[in-house]
């Protein structure tokens, strides 16, 4: 064989066995999975459990007469003071106010009978307008979180109040709904702050601070995930690839987590990772 044809041949084939070798190889080689970055920090994080309230009277005074009316001295929407007459019977009885307040309710009429006994409402209803608190129903769950004392942030329209938990009833009772029967804890949220705004009957959002710590190590609630055995963890990136760290939890915001073990502060997560995501995937920082 002529040698050049020979070396020719070689390098022919040199070029040829390069150029299968790229394409297999890229072929082989695993393609890194687009995901969003996230990172465990230092900082404070605070849990909270937001509760439905309604904001109602610290003092109502609520009465019953009987007999036939002779006398109705207030409409709803006076001011009273303590022991002024409000309704007169033909018989003399009176019913007095006994606080200072505002008449809420009048269900009697001059010359008529009242018979609100037998209805199951009351004659007339004065409430403490100027002292009012916030009622709150807390369910099972929650009832384990929240305690007496605990601050509370009121949230009436744009307007936020400060609040502490300053009753719990010691047990739980079981009221009829609309959809079936509920059974919860009653508790009474204190008002801190000025709350000339606030309207006795209208609800109002508490989230009780329940838990709080300073520079504790978060992740975002994005990267939690569970195992099999409901058992949290993360996936970790390190040297471009996926790793399944198991964690252990802290308290929770409505963004964050902590972590009392498995990662530390800078660590890399994924954040929201597929299903394509495993232990060992090559991963790529999302540029969308």
């Amino acid at each position: 064989m002529n040698w050049k044809k020979g070396i020719g041949i070689v390098a022919v084939l040199a070029v040829l066995g390069f150029v299968a070798y790229s394409v297999l190889g890229r072929e082989t080689e695993p393609q890194a999975e687009s995901v969003r970055f996230g990172e465990a920090t230092e900082e404070a994080i605070t849990e909270t459990v937001l509760l439905s309230g309604l904001i109602e009277p610290q003092e109502t005074q609520e009465l019953i007469g009987q007999g036939v009316v002779s006398e109705v001295n207030v409409s709803v929407g006076d001011d009273v003071a303590e022991d002024d007459a409000l309704v007169t019977y033909v018989d003399g009885t009176t019913l007095r106010a006994t606080m200072d307040g505002t008449v809420t309710e009048v269900n009697v009429s001059e010359d008529q009978p009242d018979m609100n006994a037998q209805s199951g409402q009351f004659s007339i209803v004065v409430a403490d307008l100027d002292n009012l608190q916030v009622a709150v129903s807390i369910s099972k769950s929650d009832s384990e979180l929240i305690e007496e004392g605990q601050s509370v942030e009121l949230t009436y329209g744009d307007d936020v109040y400060d609040g502490t938990v300053s009753h719990i009833d010691p047990v739980a009772t079981t009221e009829q709904t609309p959809t079936g029967t509920t059974t919860a804890q009653q508790a009474v949220i204190s008002i801190d702050s000025e709350a000339d705004n606030l309207v006795a009957g209208f609800d109002i959002d508490a989230e009780v601070i329940v838990a709080s710590k300073e520079d504790a190590l978060v992740i975002p609630l994005e990267a939690l995930m569970y195992n099999e055995n409901n058992e949290p963890f993360v996936f970790a990136v390190e040297n471009g690839t996926a790793k399944e760290t198991p964690i252990q939890t802290g308290i929770q915001s409505n963004t964050h987590i902590e972590v009392t073990e498995g990662v530390s502060a800078g660590t890399t997560v994924i954040l929201s990772p597929n299903e394509a995501i495993e232990d060992g995937t090559p991963v790529a920082a999302n540029q969308e």
